[in-house]
């Protein structure tokens, strides 16, 4: 294996090292390094002096291909995410921009990857087999949920309560990463 071929499977095992530290969440003290030492490892990988060999040039170039529309979708997904409603406030202006970045994605991917015509109606009839399924739960979720009496609201927790959760609280979040 040559010295630039050993650099791109050094730079796909570092992102997908900072893909599972990101992952952890936020209660970990190592979560803010994920994003950064992901991009670290795909800079190893697509930076370099001279082209790799055959295999390893294969999934450089499927990478590059795939970022051109990936990245958008990432993005586009994170302000749709951020958009949503949350407590009956929506935020349109993120959600409106995030689902321009996927529409872009999607025309991205399409042009990219030069998908067939039978392809594209095959995967139109898939999407919309899942938007009817994700409908259908949806609709049987609201019936549920109307169906079901609401609850009164509970009592406040007791001081003793109070102090119990903390105190697990306390020992569960400051356990150090450190063995």
């Amino acid at each position: 294996m040559s010295l630039w071929a050993a650099q791109v499977w050094l730079g796909m095992a570092i992102t997908v090292i900072g893909i599972g530290m990101h992952r952890t969440g936020p209660a970990f003290r190592r979560h803010p390094f994920g994003i950064p030492v992901a991009l670290l490892g795909l800079a190893v990988m697509l930076f370099r002096v001279e082209k790799p060999p055959h295999p390893e040039s294969e999934v450089v170039a499927a990478t590059m291909d795939a970022a051109m529309w990936l990245l958008p979708a990432l993005a586009g997904s994170a302000l749709v995410l951020m958009g949503a409603p949350l407590y009956w406030r929506t935020r349109l202006l993120p959600l409106l921009v995030g689902w321009a970045l996927i529409v872009v994605a999607w025309y991205q991917y399409y042009s990219v990857m030069s998908v067939a015509l039978s392809d594209a109606l095959r995967g139109v009839s898939t999407l919309l087999g899942v938007t009817l399924a994700l409908a259908v739960f949806a609709l049987c979720v609201r019936t549920a949920e109307r169906m079901t009496p609401q609850e009164p609201e509970t009592e406040p927790l007791s001081e003793k309560e109070k102090k119990y959760v903390e105190s697990v609280l306390r020992r569960h979040l400051e356990v150090s990463d450190e063995p």
